[in-house]
């Protein structure tokens, strides 16, 4: 084959790596792209390197390299064409940004204080520091604490060329550190207090900043970018060593054949699963006519989002809900995300069983300086599992809801259908599904649980609840077809409601259980088919704190 042709099929891998890529339509042309100065992939022969003045250098050795998971590696274009920047925003100045510098006079002259902590947000590929959620973002850090916001602006080198972006975060990541080091040398400033916040290729922009910076304080990962990372040493992608806590959402991990951006596999200190990290709620777009709205209410902007990428910035968005909610993003420990939903894992114990997702993760019981460093080791690798909802606000409680199945001798041995449950408490009412997944088969005499979640807090006192039942026929199930021989009735003993709580909050330490008994203390209740079944806070052993 000639070299030519190697050329050509080189362009072509790009071109299609470009295309599949994590990254956002690039409406209003922001990439640059009169600047390019593609350098062409190379095969790892021997190392290279090339330095950076002040920067320091940069090298590509063999270790950057895999056959599937990252066969081109490029050095960064130059400094002058990604031309990062820094824009300052602080509560003097809301909205209108100041550019700073690495030196005593840009830093001066600015309303940075070195006596408040300071948060960095980084954009994606083919993104910018205009799109509507990096204001969104820095406008609810301000309202949440005041704090130095740093926008980071390297539009010049998130270019339509996936390749060459993946290697200029490289460069971003050595600017940025640049920068904070400045601050410690010059100023005393404490990196304990720097927190770095990236969304896709910006979550690794910032482990490479944070690989460069001593005992930085904190990385959060929006979704980090799958293609070139996932699979790649640590060194390569975000990593836990970046920082004394890496937090990671990830929402759109499909993998990169369905059209899935962001890593599946853990790459921090505490790593969470909204909805399994796969399927967001509310992003299918054949469902709902999500893109017509987004374009009337949020512009083309946004509408483009939602048509290329709706999983990869939920995360985003789930961030940002999560700076100012009272609400608590509680996530669980867990093998997997069945597990998770079928109430396995519904404990609650300090620094291994839960953990709160988002702006306050750092407030996980078990992960503050009172408990050993150990303790963040010990959670590397875990997956944290939580379902949300389908728009703003995204956060809701969870409620694992057990139903106690009687089995007297005229019941069938399992039955197969749909459950609904409606829970009432003085604090309001939920309308549940509890075979959301379709029609389940219940088994007479065992329990079923199942893990459902709502934005109304019940405050942990369910007074009453009732169960909605239909029995479901399949002509593929013969066993199911109740025509003039089987019962199609189902026999319930009790409902049994857990709360989660996160440690700490006065008396409900962690999992405030109820137990609902049949109306009128009978053993259990018989709900036919289309019927309801009523329970009732009447139970002896009702309304205790389950320390299980």
């Amino acid at each position: 084959m000639g070299r030519s042709n190697v050329h050509v099929i080189c362009a072509v891998l790009i071109f299609i790596l470009t295309i599949v890529d994590a990254g956002i339509l690039d409406t209003f042309s922001w990439a640059r792209s009169d600047k390019i100065e593609v350098s062409l992939p190379w095969l790892p022969f021997e190392n290279e390197s090339r330095c950076y003045d002040e920067l320091g250098c940069l090298n590509i050795t063999r270790s950057w390299y895999h056959l599937i998971n990252r066969p081109f590696n490029v050095f960064p274009l130059p400094r002058s064409v990604i031309n990062t920047r820094f824009i300052l925003y602080t509560r003097t100045n809301p909205t209108e940004g100041q550019l700073i510098k690495a030196q005593n006079q840009s830093i001066n002259e600015s309303n940075f204080d070195i006596e408040k902590k300071t948060k960095f947000i980084i954009h994606g590929f083919i993104d910018t520091p205009l799109s509507n959620w990096v204001g969104d973002m820095r406008d609810e850090l301000l309202k949440a604490a005041d704090v130095n916001v740093i926008v980071v602006d390297w539009a010049g080198g998130s270019l339509p060329l996936y390749t060459q972006a993946t290697a200029n975060t490289r460069l971003v990541g050595m600017e940025i550190a640049h920068l904070i080091n400045y601050l410690v040398k010059k100023y005393d400033y404490d990196a304990r207090d720097v927190h770095i916040i990236g969304h896709s290729l910006g979550a690794h922009t910032a482990g490479y900043a944070g690989s460069l910076v001593s005992g930085l304080g904190r990385i959060t990962g929006l979704d980090p970018a799958e293609p070139y990372f996932q699979g790649m040493p640590a060194h390569v992608r975000l990593d836990p060593t970046d920082a004394e806590l890496v937090d990671v959402i990830h929402t759109d991990g499909k993998g990169i054949f369905f059209l899935g951006y962001g890593m599946s596999q853990p790459c921090g200190h505490l790593d969470f699963y909204p909805n399994n990290g796969k399927e967001q709620p509310g992003c299918d777009i054949t469902q709902t006519p999500l893109v017509p709205l987004t374009l009337i209410r949020d512009g083309l902007e946004e509408a483009s989002r939602v048509l290329v990428a709706c999983n990869h910035v939920r995360a985003i968005k789930l961030f940002i809900d999560s700076i100012n909610t009272q609400c608590p993003y509680i996530a669980h420990q867990c093998a997997n995300f069945n597990q998770f939903m079928g109430g396995k894992c519904f404990n609650c114990k300090p620094g291994s069983n839960c953990a709160i997702m988002g702006y306050h993760a750092d407030n996980t019981p078990g992960l503050d300086n009172e408990v050993s460093p150990q303790t963040k080791i010990d959670t590397i690798g875990s997956k944290y599992f939580l379902t949300t909802g389908r728009e703003y606000p995204y956060c809701n409680r969870m409620y694992r809801i057990s139903v106690e199945l009687a089995k007297p001798g005229l019941a069938e041995t399992w039955v197969q259908g749909f459950v609904r449950a409606s829970l009432y408490s003085p604090a309001g009412v939920i309308h549940a599904d509890l075979t959301s997944s379709g029609d389940t088969r219940l088994e007479h005499g065992t329990t079923y649980t199942t893990v459902v979640s709502h934005p109304v807090d019940l405050g942990g006192s369910v007074r009453k609840v009732e169960l909605n039942w239909e029995y479901d026929m399949n002509v593929l199930e013969p066993r199911t077809l109740c025509l003039f021989w089987c019962n199609d009735h189902l026999y319930v003993k009790s409902v049994m409601v857990d709360e989660m709580e996160m440690p700490g909050r006065g008396k409900r330490d962690a999992q405030f259980s109820s137990r609902l008994c049949t109306k009128g203390k009978r053993e259990y209740a018989d709900i036919a088919n289309r019927g309801k079944g009523i329970f009732l806070d009447a139970c002896k052993s009702s309304n205790k704190y389950d320390k299980s």
